[in-house]
């Protein structure tokens, strides 16, 4: 990423005033009050100890500036409530699997360090007490652009396939999925005229003024 974000940069006159840096969230490279601004997206629920990463993050940023983290936010789901394949609920049991699988893999590490609270405790934990949030949705309907629709199905493919996300599903919803993600299949979703993808992206912004 850092290679590719080097060379996409490299030509353009505003891009040559970025720097790029490689160092663990923990340890940043950078004196404490640095910048007005530090963002992360959808990294910091990858850390074994997310408050020691977040309180690294608050830790360079200067007074009266802000930390805003991409994290959270409501599960996708593009398919109806209801299917004569699946029945009712597939995008709820999808989405609960997700948080299931990802709380075996991440969470529950042999390094894990159990944080028990939510994204804005988190920031006031990290010594930001001003706190505020706002969700962005993100949201598109038929007909699919390539790009989307790869997507769509990249996302059901995993649960149909990966052997590894066996047991958060059932073996009938699995087997559902399988003919989901099959062109060749009458019950292929894409055949459908009905579906609607919708997520919700939050936002979380701590600052100390």
């Amino acid at each position: 990423m850092l290679e590719f974000n080097r060379n996409r940069f490299a030509e353009d006159p505003v891009g040559k005033r970025i720097q790029f840096h490689e160092a663990p969230i923990q340890d940043l490279p950078f004196e404490a009050d640095t910048f007005d601004l530090v963002w992360s997206s959808r990294a910091v629920h990858h850390l074994a100890d997310p408050l020691t990463g977040v309180t690294e993050l608050a830790r360079v940023v200067a007074p009266g500036g802000r930390l805003a983290i991409r994290e959270g936010g409501v599960a996708a789901r593009f398919m109806p409530t209801t299917m004569e394949l699946t029945g009712t609920g597939l995008n709820e049991r999808l989405a609960d699997a997700m948080e299931s699988w990802f709380a075996s893999h991440v969470h529950f590490a042999e390094d894990a360090v159990p944080y028990s609270y939510g994204w804005t405790q988190l920031l006031r934990d990290s010594g930001l007490p001003n706190v505020s949030a706002k969700t962005f949705v993100h949201e598109f309907v038929q007909p699919f652009t390539e790009e989307q629709q790869t997507f769509l199905l990249g996302g059901l493919t995993r649960w149909a396939e990966d052997e590894g996300r066996e047991a958060y599903l059932s073996g009938a919803d699995r087997s559902a999925l399988k003919r989901l993600i099959d062109p060749d299949d009458n019950e292929y979703v894409f055949n459908r005229p009905d579906l609607h993808f919708i997520e919700g992206i939050t936002v979380y912004v701590g600052s100390s003024a």
